[in-house]
């Protein structure tokens, strides 16, 4: 992963700022260097039956739980499952600076979700062109809405993705390497009906948690 890899602006959401001063600026250039120099992106997905029943929706066999994982997945027969992750040299960059420097920890974890935001974009490009599917929906992970975190262990184990890209999950459901994700993406012949998720790029009038995200206005602005 090279800095230039990296959405700047998208850092600077992360990090609920506009913009830096110039001291702040280079101290940022170089927290960007220094985690893209560490990262080490792993990624993998499948390609899954979608089947809709009376009480829900299953992927490759899996019941999945809530009405919004559902609604995200209507229309679909088939969607990908993936995971990605920064692997475990970011956690420790993170960790380090936590006890020597605060700022510097506050920006790899800004840097760290931008940069895991890449891997899964670059990572969906190639599936789209794969499979090239007219309709797509967009990534839709466990936490969000009424889809359950306590599902992660599950997707994982879907994925075998411990022993494939050394992702593990906490009995708190959290992510190991932290900087990591699991996502679903819903893959249609029709028109599709996701649940957006923050950061979507659609319309934040149109969302169903327009009131609650904390990103409102990011995608309007675009």
């Amino acid at each position: 992963m090279r800095p230039d890899d990296l959405d700047r602006s998208e850092i600077l959401m992360f990090l609920n700022t506009p913009s830096l001063d110039e001291n702040l600026s280079a101290v940022l250039d170089t927290c960007i260097e220094r985690l893209c120099a560490a990262a080490q992106p792993r990624t993998i997905y499948r390609v899954l039956p979608v089947v809709h029943t009376e009480t829900g929706v299953t992927l490759g066999g899996l019941p999945l739980q809530g009405a919004d994982i559902a609604l995200h997945l209507t229309g679909c027969k088939e969607a990908v499952l993936l995971a990605a992750t920064l692997s475990a040299p970011v956690d420790a960059l993170i960790r380090r600076a936590s006890v020597t420097d605060m700022t510097q920890a506050i920006m790899y974890d800004a840097v760290a979700g931008a940069a895991v935001e890449r891997v899964c974009n670059d990572l969906e490009a190639e599936i789209r062109e794969k499979y090239p599917y007219p309709y797509y929906t967009a990534r839709f992970s466990a936490g969000y809405g009424d889809f359950p975190i306590t599902q992660q262990g599950e997707l994982v184990r879907l994925l075998d993705a411990t022993r494939k890209i050394g992702l593990t999950v906490t009995p708190a459901q959290t992510l190991l390497p932290m900087k990591s994700v699991t996502a679903v993406i819903g893959m249609s012949h029709e028109p599709v009906k996701d649940a957006r998720r923050f950061g979507c790029g659609n319309s934040c009038e149109e969302c169903p948690y327009n009131e609650t995200c904390p990103m409102v206005g990011r995608a309007d602005s675009r």
